[in-house]
């Protein structure tokens, strides 16, 4: 499976001119957001989804998954459906770990949530952009 795959650390300023971009070539993406971003931002989250990108899951405080209990995984990845899915009336069926960190029991916990759990493989640095390909673990 292939997929773009961006994940940025950003405010909300240049979402419309990244949505034209995209939508200049004809390039549809995969955006994983953190809770407190579609939050804070949910008129990005909805220009976002509108414009057909899909918009998944990438916890809602971005802590170290693989360092939290099985009930704190399960409520990260909750909230952060709960904020995605009432702005884009879709809920989340793809999830990537805060900072590319997993153990067995975050696969298992995301899988036993109905989702599947995803991970990059370039890193940015030796990409020639922030576009990454990623697969389902």
């Amino acid at each position: 499976m292939k997929c773009r795959n961006l994940t940025s650390a950003w405010g909300n300023e240049d979402t419309q001119t990244l949505i034209d971009i995209l939508g200049r070539y004809g390039v549809k993406a995969t955006f994983f957001v953190v809770g407190f971003w579609a939050e804070k931002f949910p008129e990005s989250v909805k220009a976002l989804h509108d414009a057909g990108h899909e918009v998944m899951n990438h916890s809602d405080t971005h802590p170290h998954m693989s360092g939290l209990t099985p009930p704190q995984i399960a409520s990260e990845i909750e909230k952060a459906n709960e904020k995605i899915s009432a702005v884009t009336g879709t809920v989340p069926g793809l999830f990537r770990c805060p900072y590319g960190e997993y153990d067995d029991e975050v696969v298992k916990g995301v899988r036993q949530m109905g989702m599947e759990p995803v991970q990059w493989d370039v890193e940015p640095t030796a990409a020639p952009s922030n576009t990454r390909r990623c697969g389902i673990l």
